[in-house]
């Protein structure tokens, strides 16, 4: 099975590395960069031109924005949705002009400490001090930057709702959550994986920033939904 992982925000493909080298080898895993544009759509048209003809799409937070504009793009192209710790409501009036704001702020300059406050809320507090993880996010911080930053959080601040989208999606659904995620609460996302009729499964151990802190528990959660939910691939 072909599966395409989208990052979120402050983040690039590198943010999939452990995922990526940890799931069965019949899974051909591509992460990928969302390019610095000003809507989810654009992004999603961007990376569908490059993507497989058919394949899982997994978006990590404001990748998962961007899978849910693929689905609605070309769904006959999408053969399962897996969203982790994101969801597909859209953002209140607050919200999104709390996001346009801090895009101004990072074109201003602001970028570093905007960054660094993301990531004191990022991680499970077991995990919050791990060199490797400070290491990751420190090399991701440099190759994302300022202006994919600002497009991103404008991208955020205008997406739609994928509520109906996602419910009536062909496609099966995943719903991976963290238990200790305070970004995207994980009680929000159980909820949302109640109301669309999706699959679920929430790893301890890990917060908002899952596929870094517990890569393999990702990788075994999604492999297993495999095997479920494409029978037909089991073991190829």
């Amino acid at each position: 099975m072909d599966i395409l992982a989208v990052p979120g925000i402050n983040n690039t493909a590198r943010t999939f590395d452990g995922f990526r080298q940890t799931m069965p080898a019949q899974h051909r895993v591509t992460a990928v960069d969302c390019p610095a544009l000003d809507t989810v759509e654009a992004i999603a048209e961007a990376l569908l031109a490059e993507a497989p003809e058919r394949f899982v799409v997994l978006g990590h937070s404001f990748g998962g924005y961007v899978a849910l504009a693929m689905l609605a793009a070309a769904p006959e192209r999408i053969a399962g949705v897996v969203l982790v710790n994101s969801n597909d409501w859209d953002d209140s009036e607050t919200v999104a002009a709390g996001r346009l704001e801090k895009a101004k702020r990072a074109e201003a300059g602001e970028y570093a400490e905007l960054a660094a406050a993301a990531s004191a809320r990022a991680y499970h507090p077991d995990n919050a001090g791990r060199a490797d993880l400070m290491e990751e996010r420190a090399a991701g911080l440099t190759g994302y930057g300022a202006e994919r930053y600002a497009a991103h959080m404008r991208a955020s601040a205008t997406r739609p709702d994928r509520g109906a989208l996602l419910k009536a999606a062909e496609a099966p659904v995943l719903v991976v959550s963290a238990d200790h995620d305070v970004v995207i609460p994980t009680e929000k996302q159980t909820a949302m994986a109640q109301r669309i009729g999706a699959d679920q499964a929430i790893l301890p151990g890990a917060g908002h920033m899952l596929p870094a802190e517990q890569p393999e528990a990702l990788a075994r959660a999604v492999a297993d939904w495999l095997d479920t939910a494409f029978p037909e691939n089991k073991g190829q």
